[in-house]
């Protein structure tokens, strides 16, 4: 006689079966890939490299990808920057004043030729003030006319929601203040003949109403590639969203344009 075999004895060795093929469940507490900029690579071995740093920020150098084009960026709009050193071990608080309800993210640039740098933090801002360690900054050497600082916040214009720059007061040492005129600075890939700025006054749909000023040239003769590019705007009148532009004439041929939205908040 066979021996005796329980019907539930094949429904378990099924089951074994396929615990043994089936792919292991995903663990809840894998690690979530960092939040920074994947398409900017940087040495693994470089303290200084580009990554998350103190889990709020991206932060550091990175190798910059050869490309053939040129091109414009606004790399700081402020109201105040105090000078600082890269030897002071203070952290810099940057402050802001934007819409109410709107988040604000805050963007880094190098302005020394040659040197790949950026900074943003991870996630939007509310309160009206950010403390940046300067470990970093300083590993670098880099001081104010090497780094250009800009908060961008959305702002929801009409049916949309903008990107509107929001000029920041940088601090050290000294109590934040605001200047007379916004301090703009514009950053090139290439060397620039001449450049040309243009401010208007916006509607309740950011479109251009009324020239504050048009396409004033200035004159300062020489603009060199990758070097930061000062530029006052004029004082502007209420509180409220304007639209800058600015042109630029390349000393090889050619001509760029960039334009962004500007929030004044009085004063």
């Amino acid at each position: 006689m066979p021996p005796f075999r329980s019907p539930v004895e094949p429904l378990l060795a099924l089951a074994l079966a396929l615990a043994l093929v089936a792919p292991p469940a995903a663990s809840p507490l894998r690690a979530q890939p960092a939040p920074c900029d994947t398409s900017l690579r940087s040495r693994a071995e470089d303290p200084s490299g580009y990554r998350l740093r103190d889990g709020n920020r991206c932060e550091g150098v990175f190798v910059r990808n050869v490309s053939g084009s040129s091109s414009l960026r606004i790399a700081s709009v402020a109201r105040h920057y105090e000078s600082f050193t890269d030897s002071a071990a203070l952290p810099l608080r940057v402050e802001w004043t934007a819409p109410a309800g709107a988040l604000v993210q805050l963007h880094g640039y190098s302005l020394k030729s040659g040197l790949h740098y950026r900074m943003e933090t991870v996630e939007p801002l509310t309160g009206g003030a950010y403390v940046w360690p300067t470990s970093v900054l300083r590993s670098l050497r880099m001081k104010k006319p090497d780094l250009g600082v800009v908060a961008i916040a959305t702002v929801q214009v009409g049916d949309s929601a903008r990107r509107v720059h929001v000029p920041v007061r940088i601090t050290q040492r000294q109590s934040a203040s605001d200047t007379a005129r916004h301090q703009v600075v514009l950053w090139s890939s290439a060397e620039l003949s001449e450049v040309f700025v243009s401010v208007a006054a916006t509607d309740s749909l950011a479109r251009p109403t009324r020239d504050i000023q048009r396409d004033a040239k200035l004159g300062y003769g020489f603009y060199p590639a990758e070097r930061g590019i000062a530029i006052r705007l004029p004082p502007l009148g209420a509180p409220g969203i304007y639209q800058v532009r600015i042109g630029a004439v390349r000393k090889s041929g050619g001509s760029a344009t960039t334009s962004f939205l500007l929030y004044h908040g009085g004063r």
